[in-house]
């Protein structure tokens, strides 16, 4: 470059402060405040000062502070008073201007100042950031390259074109030198520029090859110490590394190849793989924008490359806060080094390194940060990643397998737990394909039904049927006290004493017989089919009223060590939705070797199929047990029709209309027998009326009634359950098709919508006129039944002719008569997109032996392919979930606002005022699901909106809603968060707690802000006690109550499963005790039980959304255990019940709510008592009936916990399910332990007073539970 001169300057000021005493002119001192926000440029920039100040003299005063600096008041203060004096300031801002919240404040003051300022991103030129920077655009670009190409002769020859630029010097500068970009790295034998020159110095054979790549500017700053001990590890480990340092974005200007180049020039070779499995230290997303899930590649590279990516993180925390933190990572760390990653389907592991900062820079007052190795987990991470990389050299006929199905509660009912699949066949399923790959079988069982018989016929995790002595004969193996003791005392030590202090000295006496333990499951040639073993709960019941994050049981923990050190398996599968395993306690993210996670799980390749429908819990086992997930395929939806009674009033209000033209001296008849079928029926209780009532205004009941009728007709239910890599066929292929479009799907219109618009209708006409006639004879409930059986037809005639895009106009001239550009679009889609990716759902089974031998699986996305996202199938790929900072989404904030509005409303209608208090719970999976539908509500019922960075989508900040805007008062939200939600989302705890703060500090009249009133007088009540102002006031702002740290769950469905309580008061106060720890900005799981109380003891009002209709909170316990447990506090502390509502988005555009009790008579009505339900569950045998069971579990939570069941309703379950002959004998066949559980369910029902049952009911329950339960003792013995 030679002798530079100032350009692009003009205005600013020229320093003449620093010539020297005969006035040369290149002894000026350059004044720099720089800002960085990664530290990567820190050293090299440090020894090029101490370098220039050696050669030059002191001509360069640089005052550089990180991101995280700056967030300190004082710290920030301090850097702006020299930095509007400075003569430059450079801001270098990794991620781009969002990534440093003060930038606009810093910016504005450089401006006023009259500074030169040059801001830009660290990897590419942002327009933005160009436009606001004032230096001129060709310093600018000097500059930018200068600081991308880095190290110290960069830094220097920086320094020296600034000195000429902006002081007019005139030393010699180097042009920007472009380092090497790409390389290999060792600490024996430093830079290394090809593959093949570093396999001449350092390759065994015979060994496996692993990758290891880390970024360039580690490399440049010689940040380095982390990288040598997972380089160290894997060679003491006996395998060979190829260490690789890299710029991971292609850019041409710059010179960088990128990661994709990287991976065929040191970790492919003539188009195969010559590593076993790849470590990445990298952050954020190499092949996705994960904003909008696009692909950055046709083929992503990491699929080419075909081998397993293991995310090592490196933490921005440092070691001590890591290790004594509950969360583990900061939302930065979960955002960049998990979320992001989880897209290009690598497999998350744990940290390896953690921020040090080791001394603070003399010269520009820097805090010098390095990432310094976490030696356990260096050798956690490099144990795992070794065994998946084996997994590609031992031969299938050698490897062993082993099976885990979940069992909660632990009942032989339930053996196989796993929401919407038929694990038993499912398993099946696997063990077929695992033989024909050459795995050792010793015979392969001749069903999934025989499959669980086998398993029952041995020792299980239902300890009612068989002594110790008689469990122990059974067992597969035992482990031996002196054994376990070993396993034990390698622990650490605080958990020895924890596990101790729980469950008494090893081996303890769950699952003991005579000091040995017990280990359940079957062994079938190499494969081991198991059991999980109980999570301890229900084993020890008082711990429920005192011990949310119990230490797993002696038993536990040897189970897995036997699968790992006795059975020696080489992976282990988890099978469906969920285990205990990622729920135990231990740090949200990043686990350390204390958190029992990591304790079970081991260094275990974990292979975990599980439905794409919840991204959420599945994240959490990707996340807490390190597996690679095989999602799978949801259950056919189908709509639930009407059946018994109801179709037989259909038929009756079809006659009534017809006589009121033609007959209407037979209406005072027909009304009489309607009303006396829809009291046989029991819709009277349904639609709240009575006799008086319906009569006064026939005509309006009827549209009432015609309505609701058609409303639980058109309700989606599923037909079944899922078999895994097994696609629907036939009617079930094309009812599906037809689920899966019936709502718009992206730019892909609504199937219905465009057939009924093609009928001449509005659909939302059609809707809100449901029960009332249109056209004399038709009402609009029956119109949408038309559409959607000329849907089926259309779909069956598209399905014979093979699902041809050419045949479609065909298709519909004959069955529509008339063709319509809407409805070819979406058989288009059908045609080219959907069946093509239905009947990929076989990759479920393909991606699992991929898995096994270890391959690398895809990723893909995940979320309710039915709510319009039918674009993320196919199944059979490692999901991933959404980028945490981008929530709520602006499609969700328009969702959100509907929600609150509409619970607004029907309040409003009911009550004639807004409620003052609302209780909301709040979950991770349906956030991931609809990108931020609830936080979005929260945050419009508060009067507050979030702020977007238009590019990345991610939310930057909140502002508030004016009042006239908001055109009612702000409303007092309390939060019950999840455990995974608190995981998944520590900046939207951050976001919603400032939101809080927000609306409680504004100075408005008190009816018009209930939160800031409700806060005023808690502060007022507190400091008359006594209590500090400061205290007071942050005690009165909690408002987000979640679980313990560490721990997960609301306890209530533990003690109702373990039958330890006795009324609403027991519910209430283990409520308070699992969730009453407050979280926030400053918070993280203060212990506030009395806070809790009080906030739920001021509740007008609960709420639980539900997005989605491929589930219902009538099916699972957590359902219950949330938001029935809210329901009960509230009732509990106030002696009533509160008003609860179940909000219903899963038709995004027209959001509903019901009440809890009308949201379970709906069920009740489109599912539970549906025969097409019940027959569809009976195709499955013994997990159909395990399931039917568990949902009378969940029913009877409901009423126990909120009262939402009538006598009618636990009649008609007890009809159906247990005295019905031939329920009774299929039941008896395929799973009679269900029969015993549901029948045993119900009888507590009526023992404790939840049930009005007559003697001859209760007398019939007996004669059953009885009878089961003396086959099955017979049995068992």
């Amino acid at each position: 470059m030679g002798k530079s001169t100032s350009h692009g300057c003009t205005g600013f000021k020229i320093s003449n402060d620093n010539r020297d005493k005969n006035g040369d002119v290149n002894m000026k001192k350059i004044k720099i405040a720089y800002i960085s926000t990664t530290g990567l440029d820190v050293f090299p920039l440090i020894t090029a000062l101490e370098e220039l100040e050696t050669e030059k003299g002191d001509v360069a005063e640089v005052i550089l502070r990180s991101k995280d600096d700056l967030a300190d008041p004082k710290t920030m203060d301090d850097f702006m008073s020299f930095a509007v004096g400075s003569d430059l300031a450079i801001l270098s801002l990794h991620g781009g201007k969002a990534i440093l919240g003060s930038f606009d404040e810093i910016a504005g003051r450089l401006r006023d100042a009259n500074v030169p300022m040059y801001a830009q991103d660290t990897s590419k030129l942002d327009p933005e950031l160009m436009s606001i920077s004032t230096v001129g655009r060709d310093v600018h670009t000097s500059i930018f390259r200068y600081l991308a190409y880095g190290g110290k002769d960069n830094s220097k020859n920086l320094l020296l074109y600034c000195l000429n630029q902006f002081l007019g010097t005139s030393y010699e500068v180097g042009e920007p030198k472009r380092p090497p970009w790409e390389g290999i790295y060792h600490p024996d034998f430093g830079y290394i520029a090809t593959l093949d020159e570093y396999f001449r110095k350092n390759y065994k054979e015979g060994r496996p090859i692993i990758g290891l790549w880390f970024y360039n500017g580690f490399w440049q700053a010689d940040n380095l110490r982390f990288v040598d001990s997972l380089i160290r590890e894997i060679e003491r480990r006996d395998a060979n590394v190829i260490p690789v340092f890299l710029y991971s974005l292609k850019d041409v200007e710059l010179g960088t190849k990128g990661a994709e180049w990287v991976i065929d020039n040191y970790f492919m070779k003539d188009g195969q793989p010559v590593i076993d499995a790849l470590i990445s230290t990298l952050m954020f997303s190499l092949t996705m924008k994960p904003r909008d899930e696009e692909k950055l590649f046709d083929k992503p590279f990491f699929e080419k490359l075909g081998v397993p990516v293991i995310k090592a993180i490196l933490t921005y925390n440092t070691e001590e806060e890591w290790r004594e933190s509950f969360q583990g990572l900061n939302p930065m760390d979960v955002s960049m080094s998990i979320a992001m990653p989880e897209f290009d389907g690598m497999l998350i592991a744990v940290p390896v390194a953690a921020k040090k900062t080791t001394e603070t820079d003399a010269l520009t007052g820097a805090k010098l940060t390095r990432f310094e190795p976490i030696d356990e987990r260096v050798r956690k991470v490099v144990s795992l990643t070794l065994n998946w990389a084996k997994l590609r050299h031992i031969p299938n006929q050698e490897k062993r397998v082993a099976i885990i199905f979940h069992n909660y509660p632990p009942r032989n009912d339930r053996i196989g737990t796993a929401f919407g699949l038929d694990s038993p066949v499912s398993v099946y399923n696997i063990l077929r394909d695992l033989e024909g790959e050459g795995y050792r079988l010793e015979s392969l069982p001749e069903s999934g039904q025989v499959l669980i018989e086998s398993m029952i016929a041995r020792v299980t995790n239902d300890r009612r049927w068989s002594s110790p002595e008689m469990m122990a004969e059974k067992a597969i193996d035992l482990v031996s006290e002196e054994q376990y003791r070993k396993w034990f005392e390698e622990l650490p030590g605080a958990i020895q004493e924890k596990m101790v202090k729980s469950w008494g000295k090893p081996p303890g006496e769950l699952f003991a017989y005579q000091g040995e333990l017990i280990i359940p499951g079957i062994s079938n040639g190499n494969i081991f089919i198991g059991l999980q073993p109980p999570r301890g709960f229900l084993e020890n019941p008082e711990a429920i009223y005192h011990s949310p994050d119990l230490p797993i049981p002696h038993h536990y923990y040897a189970y897995y060590r036997w699968i790992r050190d006795v059975f020696r398996a080489d992976l282990v599968m988890h099978i469906g939705k969920h285990g205990s395993l990622e729920w135990l306690p231990g740090k949200s993210a990043g686990l350390s070797e204390s958190c029992f996670p990591d304790i079970a799980i081991s260094d275990l390749p974990n292979i975990y199929p599980y439905i794409i429908n919840n991204p959420g819990e599945g994240t959490q086992a990707k996340r807490r047990s390190y597996c690679c997930i095989i999602d799978h395929l949801i259950p056919v939806m189908h709509n639930a029709d009407i059946y018994d009674e109801m179709a037989e009033l259909e038929v009756m209000l079809h006659d009534y209309t017809h006589a009121a033209s033609e007959d209407p001296a037979k209406l005072p008849t027909q009304r009489k027998m309607i009303w006396e079928k829809v009291c046989e029926a029991k819709l009277d209780h349904d639609l709240e009326t009575d006799e008086e009532t319906a009569f006064s205004d026939f005509d309006s009941f009827l549209e009432r009634l015609h309505g609701y009728l058609h409303e639980i007709a058109d309700t989606q239910i599923r037909d079944g359950l899922h078999i895994f890599g097994e696609p629907p066929e036939g009617s079930r292929l094309e009812e599906f098709l037809v689920a899966l479009t019936r709502l718009k799907n992206g730019k892909v219109p609504s199937l219905r919508e465009a057939l009924v618009h093609l009928q001449g209708f509005d659909y939302d006409h059609l809707l809100e006129c449901r029960g009332k006639l249109l056209d004399g004879e038709r009402s609009g409930g029956h119109i949408i039944e038309e559409v959607h059986e000329l849907s089926l037809k259309i779909m069956k005639r598209f399905h014979e002719a093979g699902f041809s895009v050419d045949d479609i106009p065909s298709v519909l001239l004959e069955i529509v008569g008339r063709t319509d550009p809407d409805v070819e679009a979406v058989l288009r889609y059908i045609g080219m997109t959907l069946v093509p990716n239905i009947a990929s759902t076989t990759n479920e089974l393909t991606n699992t032996l991929v898995a096994c031998r270890g391959g690398f699986v895809p990723p893909g996305p995940s979320g309710a392919p039915t709510r319009g996202m039918a674009d993320i199938l196919p199944t059979g790929r490692n999901f991933y979930s959404v980028d945490p900072l981008a929530i709520p989404s602006q499609a969700a904030w328009k969702v959100g606002i509907a929600q609150a509005e509409a619970l607004l409303d029907r309040y409003l209608k009911e009550e004639g005022k807004y409620p003052e208090n609302v209780g909301i719970i709040v979950w991770g999976t349906p956030i991931m699901r609809t990108k931020g539908d609830d936080v979005a509500e929260i945050l419009y019922l508060m009067g507050v909106r979030p702020v977007w960075e238009p590019r990345s989508g991610r939310v930057t900040g909140l502002e508030l809603i004016p009042l006239q805007d908001l055109n009612r008062p702000r409303i007092d939200v309390t939060l019950r968060i999840s455990g995974f939600f608190r995981d998944a989302f520590p900046n939207i705890v951050t976001l919603l707690d400032e939101a809080v703060e927000l609306v409680a500090s504004l100075r408005e009249p008190p009816e018009s802000n209930y939160l800031a009133r409700h806060v005023a007088e808690e502060i007022a009540e507190k400091v008359g006690q006594g209590i500090d102002f400061e205290k007071a006031k942050e005690e009165a702002c909690y408002r987000i109550f979640g679980c313990r740290p560490g721990a997960y769950g609301a306890g209530v469905c533990d003690a109702i499963d373990s039958k330890n309580w006795k009324d609403e008061h027991d519910l209430a106060e283990i409520y308070i005790t699992w969730g009453g720890y407050a979280y926030g900005k400053k918070n993280y799981g203060i212990t506030v039980p009395e806070q809790f109380r009080r906030r739920l003891g001021q509740l007008d009002l609960t709420v639980k959304n539900e997005d989605s209709r491929e589930w219902d909170m009538l099916d699972g316990d957590d359902f219950y255990s949330f938001h029935g447990g809210m329901i009960a506090a509230v009732k509990s502390i106030k002696g009533e019940l509160p008003k609860s509502y179940c909000g219903d988005s899963s038709d995004p555009e027209r959001v509903k709510i019901r009440n809890t009790v009308e949201e379970t008579k709906h069920i009740f009505r489109a599912r539970i008592l549906n025969p097409k339900w019940i027959e569809s569950m009976k195709r499955h045998g013994y997990k159909g009936a395990g399931d039917m069971s568990r949902m009378v579990d969940i029913a009877f939570g409901w009423d126990a916990t909120a009262e939402v069941l009538e006598d009618w309703m636990y009649e008609e379950l007890a009809n159906r399910y247990a005295l019905d002959e031939k329920m009774q004998e299929w039941l008896k066949d395929v799973n009679p332990h269900a029969l015993l559980n549901i029948s045993e369910r119900l009888l507590e029902a009526i023992d404790r007073n939840m049930w009005n049952a007559t003697d001859e009911m209760k007398q019939k329950l007996r004669e059953v539970y009885l009878e089961i339960e003396g086959m099955i003792e017979d049995d068992s013995a």
